[in-house]
């Protein structure tokens, strides 16, 4: 659904007037980091989880979990975080299991990073003590073509994407997990998790969703609607740069070829293309991660996306996406998340460790 949201919104077009009355005056990237902080902590109910933003009844156990990271980047909110964290603890499997039964990577690494955020211990977390880190690295993939892949889910939206975030999530625990040790002699490189991410990068640096025939170049597919795009390079260089691995620093100049003249950046990438917070937010982030961070026409353009002081007090600090029929934009916690990301005032995810 990330995948299609975005691809989708790139299309549409914000007009001019709802940015200016949504933002007011572009605040530095500190000040920003610490508004959306802010609004986050607000978001956060009595029980310690945030609310489903299509159904108050509902709880968004993902975005929780990402508000925790989120939080502890912003190096703010550490109470509420660690409360959040608590009660993550006792809801894993409504989290983690999908409907077959089988665990998901991409919420397991969620947590992990949750639990390293709040000083938990992701080896025993919550009063179940369930062990965050053996689970993630069960769902690894032990052999056939796919071997080193996390999860048993299909990956053909967000192979990479999962596959960068589980590392980036492992690379914080210590002990540093078995699946991350090369053996005697070895490479972190020829390690089968990172092996398969590295494996699957397009020739020009960057990566689609998932490559099932790595011998075919890397190209839109009109049927499935994936191809090389700016969030699944974003979360595949912060994975390897995250365990040391080799390949990342090729996404870079990739990245300035798919930049849009706004100065963010979309899903899909191309200069005509208008950008989004998310998509920004996440470059943004990866580009630290390789030492060389964005300019101050990307800070600029992510920041026109987060209402300001003259928005209404439940806004202010959060940022939007843009409506895809062109209504008043609204605070959406994906986009606060992955915006805080690309303000992180150091590499990610190092600086959400505790």
């Amino acid at each position: 659904m990330r995948a299609i949201r975005r691809a989708v919104a790139t299309n549409v077009v914000v007009a001019l007037v709802l940015i200016l009355a949504a933002c007011g005056p572009t605040p530095t990237p500190a000040v920003a980091r610490d508004r959306a902080a802010a609004w986050l902590v607000n978001q956060f109910g009595a029980d310690g989880v945030i609310a489903a933003s299509f159904d108050p009844d509902l709880d968004d156990l993902g975005g929780t979990a990402s508000a925790v990271a989120s939080l502890a980047g912003a190096r703010t909110g550490a109470a509420t975080a660690r409360r959040a964290a608590e009660a993550l603890a006792e809801r894993v499997d409504e989290y983690v299991v999908d409907g077959s039964g089988d665990d998901r990577p991409g919420s397991l690494a969620r947590l992990v990073l949750a639990a390293e955020a709040t000083g938990l211990d992701p080896r025993s977390f919550g009063g179940g003590g369930e062990n965050l880190v053996a689970r993630l690295q069960a769902t690894m993939r032990r052999s056939g073509p796919d071997r080193g892949l996390f999860g048993v889910q299909s990956p053909t939206y967000d192979g990479a994407f999962r596959q960068g975030l589980a590392l980036a999530a492992l690379s914080l625990v210590r002990p540093r997990p078995a699946l991350l040790r090369p053996g005697q002699g070895g490479s972190i490189d020829d390690v089968p998790a990172v092996a398969w991410l590295r494996a699957q990068q397009c020739d020009d640096g960057s990566w689609t969703p998932y490559r099932s025939n790595l011998a075919a170049p890397c190209a839109f597919d009109p049927v499935l609607f994936t191809g090389p795009d700016t969030n699944s390079t974003a979360l595949a260089v912060l994975g390897l740069q995250a365990v040391d691995a080799t390949g990342a620093v090729a996404a870079g100049p990739w990245f300035a070829t798919v930049r849009s003249d706004d100065g963010g950046w979309s899903f899909n990438g191309g200069s005509a293309t208008a950008a989004d917070p998310d998509s920004t937010g996440l470059v943004l982030g990866a580009l630290r991660a390789l030492g060389t961070p964005g300019d101050d026409r990307a800070f600029t353009r992510l920041l026109g996306f987060q209402f300001g002081p003259s928005a209404p007090g439940a806004d202010r600090g959060a940022f939007w996406f843009p409506p895809f029929d062109g209504s008043p934009p609204r605070p959406s916690l994906l986009a606060t998340n992955d915006a805080l990301l690309g303000l992180a005032p150091g590499a990610w995810p190092g600086v959400i460790d505790r």
